[in-house]
């Protein structure tokens, strides 16, 4: 079932989850910015070397073929429609004076993280990911080793979940989930799926299957990525089995991680 929060009281008690939900009102999602515009964010991004530059193309499972050199070759009117999907983990590099992201710290993680120690959470790490879908391209079927906000800056993506996680990525699935493939099996009805027009911020909980895909439009969402969060002391129940896994098989902790 959709479900959307507006109170840190309703974050606290469900943040720790197995179901993605939308966050809304200047209580819950306190920053602000202007993003600059699409083809300023594809130009600056393709020519960076952290860029990662893939065909997103729609499947079952996530695509990391590097398709840089081909499209870097096409001129911006062209990249803008391409099949393609770009992401970026490095956004810091563009938050100084006159870059790409000039004053995001300011206007974005400090307001976010600061409203999160205030409402009691700690964390190891949090940092934010830019990630574009042309139109009509997919992130494939996936897990996240991470607590997420999804914050739609251009365009409308479908983001969808499963409405039983549990049911589909069981423990041994969570723990061995990289490269995983969406299941046999798997029908739309078994999905939890939300429209994310340019606005839209979503929880995306930890280690459980999604997958997003854009309209006919290319498609930007800034993602904010959590590790390590704690509320009064407490991981969520996802992470914390993952850690007491690793505690209980070092040696082969060592090998997966």
């Amino acid at each position: 079932m959709q479900r959307t929060i507006s109170t840190w009281r309703e974050f606290q008690d469900d943040w720790d989850g197995v179901l993605n939900f939308l966050m809304k009102g200047d209580e819950l999602v306190p920053f602000r910015y202007t993003m600059p515009s699409i083809e300023r964010i594809v130009e600056t991004l393709r020519s960076d070397p952290d860029t990662r530059i893939t065909p997103g193309v729609k499947g079952n499972a996530l695509n990391l073929t590097d398709i840089r050199a081909s499209f870097c070759a096409l001129p911006i009117e062209e990249a803008v429609r391409a099949s393609v999907a770009l992401a970026h983990f490095k956004l810091n590099k563009f938050f100084g004076d006159g870059q790409l992201l000039e004053g995001f710290e300011e206007g974005v993680m400090r307001p976010w993280t600061d409203a999160l120690q205030e409402a009691g959470f700690t964390w190891t790490r949090c940092y934010p990911i830019l990630f574009i879908s042309g139109p009509g391209c997919a992130t494939n079927y996936h897990l996240d080793f991470s607590q997420v906000i999804a914050w739609q800056t251009h365009g409308t993506k479908l983001f969808s979940g499963l409405q039983d996680p549990e049911r589909w990525a069981p423990f041994e699935t969570r723990l061995r989930s990289k490269g995983i493939s969406r299941p046999d099996g798997l029908t739309d009805a078994d999905a939890l799926t939300y429209a994310m027009p340019p606005g839209t911020v979503l929880w995306n909980t930890f280690l459980t299957p999604h997958w997003v895909e854009a309209s006919d439009q290319i498609a930007c969402s800034i993602n904010i990525s959590h590790g390590g969060l704690r509320y009064k002391g407490k991981l969520c129940r996802h992470e914390q089995e993952i850690i007491q896994w690793q505690l209980d098989h070092p040696e082969e902790a060592r090998l997966l991680f």
